[in-house]
């Protein structure tokens, strides 16, 4: 791809977001639900942003079927194009494999957009979400990473009515301080939660800051190599980086905080020259 007109994509969850770009500028940006047929989506989010007749390369993170690239390696480059229609070629970018422990990211964009922003970066990024990732990057590579389910399992067991989590809610730093201490009970540990809830002696907001907190506390626990003695930064916003810079900060680390959109936009922007 050798034009200053490209598009980049990432497809996660479901949801397929597109950005129409000029070198590293953005122009416009869609979104829209990827169904079951990605290529189709993108058609339809990319053509009519489209001049009749312009021909464009799409660099897509999250595209399915695409081998990982095993770590420790630099961020993945875009593969090669191919043409799903005459106007647009396809560049996948491969996600991250690990074989101990066995782990996998299939997309790499926030952290390949930090390391584009911060190249001599040696530290540890934290990405919150659904999974939440800890990658250890250093002399511009990444090293290693673990994911979390911790999102997942929150979802299965909070109360519905609780809405977000407030990190500040009584509760939560003393139950990750509980599950850092002794994450061999937390099952238990939640089903005393639910329990207090069930009797009425927990309202539905306090009973998931509670839950919350034990669930990260056992994340942090088993993430402690990832995190102790290094300078962290979260890329997320929103309750759940909340969550997770108030868990470290109670642990003594004073993370960074950074903009996930932008992170991912970085990412896209690091892999065009290479596409």
């Amino acid at each position: 791809m050798r034009t200053d007109d490209w598009a980049g994509v990432e497809l996660a969850k479901g949801t397929l977001r597109l950005w129409l770009m000029k070198g590293k500028v953005e122009i416009a940006m869609r979104e829209a639900a990827a169904g079951g047929d990605p290529v189709a989506a993108l058609q339809a989010l990319l053509r009519p942003l489209l001049a009749p007749g312009q021909a464009i390369s799409v660099i897509a993170a999250g595209w399915p079927d695409v081998i990982p690239v095993p770590v420790p390696c630099r961020p993945p480059v875009p593969l090669g194009g191919r043409a799903i229609d005459p106007q647009i070629a396809l560049h996948p970018l491969p996600g991250l494999s690990q074989d101990r422990p066995a782990d996998l990211i299939a997309n790499p964009l926030a952290i390949a957009g930090h390391l584009f922003r911060h190249p001599d970066c040696d530290g540890v990024v934290c990405i919150p979400g659904d999974p939440t990732v800890w990658a250890h990057l250093s002399a511009g590579e990444i090293v290693s990473f673990r994911s979390f389910l911790t999102a997942e399992l929150l979802a299965a067991v909070a109360p519905t009515d609780a809405g977000p989590v407030e990190p500040g809610q009584d509760g939560f730093g003393d139950a990750v301080h509980q599950a850092m201490s002794r994450p061999a009970g937390l099952a238990a540990d939640l089903s005393s939660v639910r329990a207090l809830s069930a009797a009425g002696r927990l309202e539905p907001a306090g009973a998931l800051a509670r839950m919350a907190g034990l669930l990260i506390g056992a994340e942090l626990a088993a993430a402690r190599p990832w995190w102790l003695g290094q300078p962290v930064t979260v890329i997320g916003q929103g309750w759940l980086a909340d969550c997770y810079l108030r868990a470290l900060a109670g642990q003594g680390v004073a993370p960074d905080q950074g903009d996930p959109a932008r992170a991912v936009l970085d990412g896209l922007c690091a892999a065009y020259p290479a596409s």
